[in-house]
């Protein structure tokens, strides 16, 4: 089944029209991921057979020692790795990095550690155990091909646009002429990743948005960066016939070139 569009509405009152992932790009996605698991654990289990014919000095086998590897390696690879990972990506397994796909929130932020270990543990019964039948199951009756997990986590898998691809994200942002020296001045160092993100997802639809909800929105995001690096968001109201996207604009420029 084809991706879907949908809109969601972040905190900041900033629309955001995301693609869900299709059915079958998550299946791919999800045999990609268990191959991953097999194949890990696999491994796993062939070390830990190898200890169980190993003797120690008395000439019996480590069998004790090869129950305990068995036991911490599964919980590692089948738990631990995925959580790790997805968390780690910012909600990309193997498989999602494979197909272009990445896990946000139902709000469309960035998961959270909360997130994955409920979406990990899901995952070993609905799609492991269950042999993805209770996955594909919910996701058939899911408006947006969300799995249990997906419910229970308060997430949805979504296509990352390509560089082809309408909304494609620009490489680079550069200070527009005149903002030179601001952006140079500007500590985005006080910027978090989601600080930058909301503000280019805003640079990257401004043009689309009526003026009045673009300089409602973009007044709030800029209130919201002048503060977080440190500059008194009254002086917004200075910037005048700028408007929003210029200093917002330099502010993305600055977060690139002190991060990238």
């Amino acid at each position: 089944m084809a991706a879907q569009g949908f809109r969601i509405v972040t905190p900041e009152a900033v629309e955001l029209d995301l693609d869900s992932a299709g059915l079958a790009s998550r299946f791919l996605a999800a045999v990609i991921d268990v191959g991953a698991i097999f194949a890990v654990l696999w491994a796993v289990f062939t070390v830990a057979g190898l200890f169980s014919t190993l003797t120690d000095g008395t000439g019996s086998g480590n069998e004790a020692v090869a129950a305990i590897l068995l036991a911490v390696g599964s919980f590692a690879v089948l738990v631990v790795w995925p959580v790790a990972w997805e968390v780690a990506t910012k909600g990309r397994s193997l498989g999602k990095m494979a197909l272009g796909l990445r896990v946000v929130t139902v709000e469309g932020a960035p998961i959270k550690l909360r997130h994955a270990v409920v979406r990990s543990l899901v995952f070993l019964f609905e799609v492991i155990l269950a042999f993805g039948v209770v996955a594909v199951a919910v996701a058939l009756f899911s408006r947006r091909f969300r799995r249990l997990g997906d419910h229970l986590a308060g997430t949805v898998v979504v296509r990352e646009r390509g560089a082809g691809g309408q909304g494609a994200l620009p490489r680079r942002f550069h200070p527009p002429p005149g903002w030179e020296a601001w952006t140079a001045h500007l500590d985005a160092g006080r910027l978090t990743p989601d600080d930058y993100r909301l503000v280019r997802s805003f640079l990257l639809r401004s043009a689309s948005l009526p003026v009045e909800t673009r300089a409602r929105l973009g007044g709030r995001i800029l209130a919201r960066v002048l503060e977080r690096t440190g500059i008194d968001p009254a002086t917004a109201g200075g910037f005048g016939s700028w408007g929003v996207d210029a200093p917002l604009t330099a502010v993305a420029a600055a977060y690139q070139r002190r991060f990238d």
